[in-house]
């Protein structure tokens, strides 16, 4: 273990060589978990393949930074690697400055330093999961699975801890189910209208670091994680989607997490738990985007996917005839033709469409759930 002061971005485990064996590096870390890291290393000495045969744990490392601890994360931490030698557990603890306390830093830091030893063995896959969750005994071979399958990244379903989710204000989960079950809907309504290979359903709407997994060539043509203090999760993910990298939301790669409201970011699901339980003593206020406004969005995705498949074989003038036919809203002129066939992704030209496309109405999340029930009722028929 190294314990190092620093200002800049640190050369974390370069001391610890990475096994040849090794084909997956897991980063995780850590600030303050006494209470849940045990629990979170132990199920990485229980990792099995999807057969059920245990998983041979020198095919993958863990790497932990211990980041402005002052409880006893360390000392378990330690005490944990003696305990297992024979996993690839490599951990350092570190004092940040304040500069560089955000775990947006820490977790680039991180990936870009399991990226710099994985390609060392010829590429692999990075993952990460956090200090207060704990993953499936098959989370490796079922994100490794997916992978073989075609992903480039996997987000795995993250559920809460029963014992702590039964101990929320009644109203925090009841919001929560509600919330889980609109997202849930949304993301399969995706599902049939993208009708993409790489993640059919069934599938999820999560890809947040609590089960996230990156191939090392999708990580470099990234560029890495962006550098912000908070959700750096979701910005690496909009980053992601912007170069049409295959990405899986997956039922099968599983972990569960914290329900804690009082987290370690200022923006996190641990907030959002803290101001549901504050919400009030009824839901019907709790709008969401309406079925209608994500229905209308999705289709209009879907047609302007249609026409990303003509880039080069139609001119201008087709170009602009089939926008305004079947997205009368987009302004089109004879520079977004010209942007249309510059693009090298789709999702680098969605992104700029939906900016000055994009329309957004709400409902009360119960009328959504429903309309979501309706419509998705009516497609499987």
């Amino acid at each position: 273990m190294i314990i190092s002061t620093i200002k800049t971005r640190p050369d974390i485990f370069s001391q610890n060589a990475i096994s040849s064996r090794v084909k997956v590096s897991v980063v995780i870390p850590v600030q303050n978990e006494e209470q849940y890291i045990l629990r979170c290393l132990t199920a990485f000495s229980k990792q099995i393949e999807v057969s059920g045969n245990k998983l041979d744990p020198k095919q993958f490392e863990i790497l932990i930074l211990a980041n402005n601890c002052t409880d006893r994360s360390v000392e378990i931490i330690a005490q944990f690697q003696s305990d297992y030698p024979n996993l690839n557990l490599y951990f350092e603890e570190v004092n940040l400055s304040i500069e560089h306390a955000n775990i947006g830093y820490v977790r680039r830091a991180m990936m870009d330093s399991a990226f710099k030893r994985l390609i060392q063995n010829r590429n692999g896959i990075i993952m990460t999961t956090d200090g207060d969750t704990t993953v499936a005994p098959d989370w490796i071979a079922q994100t490794i699975s997916e992978i073989d399958r075609g992903a480039e990244v996997v987000g795995g379903r993250i559920n809460l801890y029963e014992e702590e989710f039964d101990r929320l204000d009644e109203f925090a989960r009841l919001i929560h189910l509600k919330d889980e079950k609109y997202h849930l809907l949304v993301a399969e309504l995706e599902g049939k209208i993208m009708a993409e290979k790489h993640d059919p359903v069934p599938r999820h709407h999560q890809h947040f670091n609590g089960s996230f997994a990156i191939t090392t060539q999708c990580y470099k043509r990234s560029g890495g994680v962006p550098i912000v203090k908070n959700l750096e999760d979701c910005a690496f993910f909009d980053r992601l989607k912007t170069f049409d990298a295959k990405i899986r939301h997956s039922f099968d790669v599983l972990v569960s997490t914290s329900a804690r409201c009082s987290g370690r970011v200022q923006i996190g699901l641990s907030q959002q738990l803290k101001e549901w339980s504050n919400y009030g003593r009824s839901i019907k206020d709790y709008d969401v985007e309406s079925y209608r406004s994500i229905e209308k969005q999705l289709n209009q995705k879907r047609d302007l996917f249609n026409i990303w498949q003509l880039k080069h074989k139609i001119n201008s003038a087709e170009f602009q005839n089939i926008i305004q036919k079947n997205n009368p809203e987009i302004i089109t002129d004879e520079s977004s033709y010209k942007h249309f066939n510059t693009c090298l992704f789709f999702g680098e030209w969605y992104s700029k469409i939906k900016t000055i496309s994009s329309s957004y109405e709400r409902e009360p999340i119960e009328m959504a759930i429903e309309n979501l029930e309706i419509a998705l009722s009516k497609m499987s028929h």
